[in-house]
């Protein structure tokens, strides 16, 4: 989290680091992790090359503050989902903010969350920080599920069915597949909702 001076407005270093960061994310997602520098962060970013190392450093700290910034934007993605969701009817909600057609999952920081559970591979600590990411998404999910369906068990399987679904259509958005890509995989996951078993299927 960047730090923020004056009366609750970000220091001009906060916006620069931000810019900085959106540079690098967006670089990563046009040439992969391992073909990202600090020289095509410095186009992206439209700043000298001397400024981009102010901020980010070599490139053993660039990698580092990526995974940083990454895993931290998912993390408030997935908290800013919880706030999103009303008191009642939170799982039809969930789908629709999940599938809906706005911009909401931003293409690039989906390509940077890929990027970083590739490199996860080899690296332990990054590979333990994505799966706490993934998997306490997939606990909010099953939370907001849980309103309609008591069982924690069937919620939890729909939701790992609905976080499924979630990341396969948003990890190909940069394909730009038809519209009725996004609309199936929203169809989908009301079906596995609606075929979980609720409290009044299990009166009956």
């Amino acid at each position: 989290m960047t730090q923020r001076s004056g009366v609750g407005r970000p220091s001009n270093r906060d916006e620069r680091y931000e810019q900085i960061m959106q540079a690098l994310v967006c670089c990563v997602s046009k040439f992969g992790l391992e073909g990202t520098t600090l020289k095509n962060v410095a186009d992206e970013a439209g700043l000298k090359r001397p400024l981009i190392r102010h901020h980010l450093g070599n490139r053993d700290d660039m990698i580092e503050a990526l995974h940083n910034y990454v895993l931290a934007r998912f993390d408030a993605d997935v908290e800013n989902l919880v706030r999103a969701l009303p008191h009642k009817n939170k799982a039809d909600a969930l789908v629709d903010i999940l599938f809906s057609d706005r911009a909401a999952s931003d293409p690039d920081m989906t390509m940077a969350f890929a990027a970083l559970t590739s490199s996860a591979r080899e690296n332990a600590e990054l590979r333990e920080r994505c799966r706490k990411c993934i998997l306490r998404f997939e606990e909010v999910v099953a939370g907001a599920l849980s309103n309609d369906i008591t069982d924690n068990r069937a919620a939890g399987q729909a939701a790992h069915g609905i976080v499924a679904l979630y990341f396969n259509a948003t990890s190909l958005a940069t394909l730009q597949m038809p519209n009725i890509w996004m609309a199936q995989a929203k169809e989908l996951a009301r079906e596995l909702i609606k075929m979980t078993p609720h409290d009044e299927d299990r009166s009956n």
